[in-house]
């Protein structure tokens, strides 16, 4: 089977497509025909080596599959081959034809043990692109809006980098949710993206101040919660656009890491970080995972903006970089 590879940390020309024997299905594994990978911002730090656990080489990159099982092991109940299904895989190797899924537990090369897979039955109303905008993204921006934040039905929130892949579902959810929207952004196609899914206001923060426009908006008071997953400067500035008691979840930082001037500070405010990891063990993780499901049933689809054949691989981890993507990128085998 064809595979993406890298042997050396640094820019999108080191991945390689290579051969590579297809998986062998050990007795707790599915195998899954790829039918689409998809591509994270950690999957471009990793490869950079700039991830908060160091890239072991060889490295076969892709945590997010979606595709056909293809076969299952002997202790595996409750999957059979033909089903469609969608998978977060923390062993990786997603960009390739291949992969397989443990249902237990498994060591990873850097010390660590991955979870078991999370494979998830994926409905035939829901193409495999689709699901990749989706698996993890859409969970853990439920997560953070629903389960950390518990925003009230109603309530105005502030969504900074909102096209991007939270950004985007924390939008979604919040509209869903009845809140009223002010969603950031920094090109036209992002603002008309952005009121397709709901967004009331948008700031393109190329040109305007967003704090000014927070506060014109919300008439001088600042809105109750703000959802930052760009960082940079922005994470001090959010403070003059939050109401008194609002709330900041900083969960990315895309722009880069700034410390917060916790003493700059005129007003009482809580700030809020994010890691999965803790989310993991609590009820809060399968309630996001069933608001997925139900949410393919019936809520609106955000298509990828980006699906290029697995060989344009190098392409796609440009596109990455460069962040003027809007939307998913995935790569079809």
């Amino acid at each position: 089977m064809r595979s993406v590879r890298l042997d050396e940390v640094g820019p999108p020309e080191n991945l390689k497509l290579i051969e590579r024997p297809v998986p062998e299905v050990g007795p707790d594994d599915v195998l899954i025909k790829v039918a689409a990978a998809g591509l994270i911002y950690g999957d471009a730090e990793a490869r950079r080596g700039t991830y908060f656990s160091r890239t072991v080489t060889p490295w076969y990159p892709g945590r997010e599959a979606a595709g056909v099982i293809e076969a299952v092991g002997a202790n595996v109940a409750g999957w059979k081959p033909g089903d469609r299904v969608v998978a977060l895989i923390l062993t990786l190797g997603c960009c390739a034809d291949y992969v397989c899924a443990s249902t237990k537990p498994r060591p990873l090369p850097n010390g660590h043990t991955a979870p078991p897979a999370d494979i998830i039955a994926l409905p035939d109303s829901v193409s495999f692109a689709q699901a990749l905008v989706y698996i993890i993204n859409f969970r853990l921006a439920h997560l953070v809006f629903h389960g950390s934040s518990q925003v009230p039905s109603g309530a105005t929130v502030l969504v900074q980098g909102a096209s991007g892949g939270m950004g985007a579902m924390v939008t979604q959810l919040a509209h869903a949710h009845g809140c009223p929207v002010i969603a950031t952004c920094r090109r036209p196609v992002e603002a008309a993206f952005l009121k397709g899914l709901g967004a009331d206001h948008v700031i393109n923060v190329t040109h305007t101040d967003y704090v000014a426009a927070v506060m014109e908006i919300t008439a001088g008071g600042g809105v109750p919660f703000i959802f930052n997953g760009v960082g940079g400067d922005t994470i001090n500035s959010d403070v003059d656009a939050l109401a008194p008691f609002g709330e900041i979840q900083a969960y990315g930082y895309v722009a880069g890491k700034r410390p917060f001037d916790l003493f700059r500070i005129g007003k009482t405010l809580s700030l809020k970080t994010f890691g999965a990891d803790t989310f993991f063990p609590t009820p809060m993780w399968p309630a996001a995972t069933e608001a997925m499901l139900e949410w393919f049933k019936s809520g609106p689809m955000i298509e990828p903006g980006v699906v290029l054949p697995l060989e344009q691989v190098v392409e796609a981890n440009r596109l990455l970089d460069s962040g003027d993507v809007l939307g998913k990128i995935v790569l079809a085998t």
